[in-house]
């Protein structure tokens, strides 16, 4: 025998309450995007970079700051990015593509999760198929994996860095991270030919072109003498037979530099003459939620619960 629906007037009186938010809710929304639109008009009207992850990123810690009640912190975060998303829509034609192959299944959803599900979103084979989009101007986005030490060939080797085709890292994700996990092998970033700004909590990206001599623990201690916090280092694999005079490092470091930094110029000046540094973006650090957000049984961040 079916149930029958429970009904009281304290129900029903709550009922009303979260119908007359839902309208408020709605109506603001519908508010929101007619406001954005005319932001992206301006934007467009001043050549102004329509995607910014650095005010998204401010924006995103300013609300955690005062949030507070049984509402998780991560549904908070997924339902902005779903909005940002919707409306960067709204600005302009953006498409990403992402690498998704069995080996690395994770990143379309990391990229899904970020970016929203009204984006369109496509699939690439290799890091540098999704790269190559970007540089072509087939999408504007690629979400490729982080950096892997002793790769032959590396994504960031084809960042096109000193040319104006030159595409920069903008974004880490996943964008909230777990307190008992900050970091996992899942991680992906985002790349595209925009500009990598401050959000005054920042991780920065240098490429380095040396002579082959110049070991890791060199250009690690270098960039401690001048004042910079290294946290990882990539380097190109050489092949067995390579006679190259040069090899490739990508330094991922602490706060937000550019090559105008003194930092990064004095970085430059403790190599050998002919050594090249390059800037080539970062990454807002993304919150860190008060909880654990993931099971430990699980391994990628589908449909990811608050614990």
């Amino acid at each position: 025998m079916a149930q029958k629906p429970y009904h009281s007037k304290k129900l029903d009186a709550i009922r009303q309450k979260i119908d007359k938010l839902d309208t408020k809710i709605h109506d603001t929304l519908v508010e929101r995007a007619e406001l954005v639109l005319q932001v992206g008009e301006e934007k467009r009207a001043n050549n102004i970079e329509v995607v910014q992850p650095a005010r998204e990123a401010r924006m995103i810690r300013r609300l955690l700051a005062k949030h507070k009640g049984s509402l998780p912190e991560m549904a908070v975060v997924r339902i902005w990015r779903e909005l940002v998303g919707a409306v960067s829509l709204l600005q302009t034609g953006i498409k990403v593509v992402v690498v998704d192959t069995p080996e690395r299944p994770e990143h379309w959803d990391l990229a899904k999760d970020y970016f929203g599900s009204c984006l369109p979103m496509s699939r690439a084979a290799s890091s540098l198929g999704a790269i190559g989009a970007v540089r072509e101007g087939n999408a504007t986005f690629a979400v490729v994996p982080f950096p892997e030490d002793n790769e032959e060939k590396p994504w960031w080797d084809h960042l096109s860095v000193g040319t104006e085709e030159a595409m920069s890292i903008s974004v880490r994700l996943p964008h909230g991270d777990d307190p008992q996990n900050l970091n996992p092998d899942y991680r992906s970033l985002v790349i595209g030919k925009t500009g990598f700004d401050s959000s005054d909590e920042d991780r920065s990206f240098i490429m380095i072109i040396c002579d082959p001599s110049v070991s890791r623990a060199k250009i690690v201690s270098s960039a401690e003498e001048v004042g910079l916090k290294p946290l990882s280092l990539s380097s190109k694999r050489e092949a067995v037979d390579s006679d190259s005079p040069i090899r490739k490092h990508l330094l991922e470091v602490d706060d937000y530099v550019t090559d105008s930094d003194e930092r990064a110029v004095g970085l430059k000046l403790k190599f050998e003459e002919g050594t090249e540094t390059y800037c080539v973006g970062g990454y807002p650090v993304p919150p860190t939620y008060s909880k654990t957000i993931l099971p430990k049984q699980m391994a990628v961040p589908t449909a990811p619960v608050e614990g």
